[in-house]
């Protein structure tokens, strides 16, 4: 994919996910983390997808039957092993009614709303990889299920899975740099979020700085193909 084409993906993407923000009362602050996590893990999930084929490609038959994919094969080949219920391809299938679906949490917790169910995503995820933990957003009760699954539609984007994490990257760091402009805009202090370990910082009228927090940590240290 050349520059012209992923600058194109990157503002449509962008387009529609902040048409969506402008129709609900969340603000770019409430928006940023929510909307960077489904990026990662509809990252995580297209790697997932390429790494499974390379595992089955050579995987050992016993019955007749392919024997399933184990975490252990991902952790093999340094990739994150993603449990059926944070698979993107699962969240995007998902019935519009949550509640009458009789869906349960990984502590057995009755789910009633997409927002837990993309909250429970996030979390198995993190069980997955201790750079991870207490990582990734977990607010996605803010959003309707309406906004949340449009959201999800918006980054079932099939182009994706044809380009490298070094594009989708470039996406996310689009989107971060974005949602800092909006959020100096809205708060008249630059996005720092915070980053593991760190204190909270404010960057008043830092023009130029680049953004930081966990939104970039995240990405750099978890996405290896990077």
């Amino acid at each position: 994919m050349d520059n012209r084409s992923i600058r194109k993906l990157e503002a449509e993407l962008w387009e529609s996910a902040d048409l969506l923000r402008a129709g609900s009362k969340l603000t770019s602050n409430q928006y940023c983390m929510p909307v960077l996590g489904l990026i990662f893990l509809r990252y995580a999930y297209s790697r997932f997808k390429l790494v499974e084929a390379e595992i089955l490609s050579n995987r050992p038959s016993r019955g007749g039957r392919v024997l399933p994919v184990e975490a252990s094969d991902f952790a093999a080949k340094s990739a994150l092993f993603l449990p059926k219920e944070a698979q993107y391809d699962y969240l995007v299938n998902l019935p519009a009614n949550i509640a009458a679906a009789g869906l349960a949490n990984k502590d057995g917790q009755p789910m009633n709303s997409l927002g837990e169910v993309v909250n429970n995503a996030m979390a198995l995820v993190e069980e997955q990889s201790e750079q991870l933990a207490g990582v990734l957003p977990k607010d996605y009760t803010i959003f309707s299920d309406e906004l949340l699954s449009e959201l999800l539609r918006i980054f079932n984007n099939k182009t994706l899975d044809a380009v490298g994490g070094d594009v989708i990257g470039r996406i996310y760091e689009y989107f971060l740099n974005k949602f800092a402009k909006n959020i100096a805009s809205d708060d008249g202090v630059f996005f720092t979020p915070q980053v593991p370990g760190q204190d909270d910082r404010e960057h008043p009228g830092a023009k130029g700085r680049r953004p930081a927090g966990p939104g970039l940590w995240l990405w750099r240290h978890v996405c290896p193909d990077r």
